[in-house]
C-alpha cells in the first residue's frame, strides 16, 4: 500500500524524543522559546550556536539515555528539531 515508513511519522517514541529535544532547548538557550514545530530551525531562529550544540547534545544525551557518536554527527542534523529528532532517532536504533 504504501512505500517504506517516513521518518516524519509521529510516533510515541518520535514524540517523547521531540519533546526532550524542546525541553532541553530552553535550558540550552536559557530563555522561553516560542512555539516550536518540528521544522524550527535551531540556528537560524532559535540562536543556538556551536557551544549549545555540545550542552544540547551531552543533555539530550542524559534525558534519552542514549549515546551519541560524534564522528557521525553533522551540521545537517541541526538544520531543524526534524533533523535532530531523525538524528537522535538512528543513533537510538544503531
Amino acid at each position: 500500500m504504501s512505500d517504506t515508513a517516513d521518518l516524519q511519522t509521529t510516533t510515541p517514541e518520535r514524540a517523547r524524543i521531540v519533546s526532550a529535544i524542546t525541553s532541553v532547548l530552553a535550558q540550552v538557550l536559557d530563555y522561553d522559546l516560542p512555539e516550536l514545530t518540528e521544522s524550527s530551525r535551531l540556528f537560524d531562529e532559535l540562536g543556538l550556536d556551536s557551544t549549545g550544540v555540545f550542552e544540547l547534545l551531552m543533555q539530550l544525551e542524559e534525558a534519552l539515555e542514549v549515546e551519541f557518536d560524534t564522528d557521525n554527527l553533522e551540521m545537517a542534523h541541526f538544520e531543524t528539531v526534524a533533523s535532530l529528532a531523525d538524528f537522535v532517532v538512528a543513533e537510538r536504533d544503531a
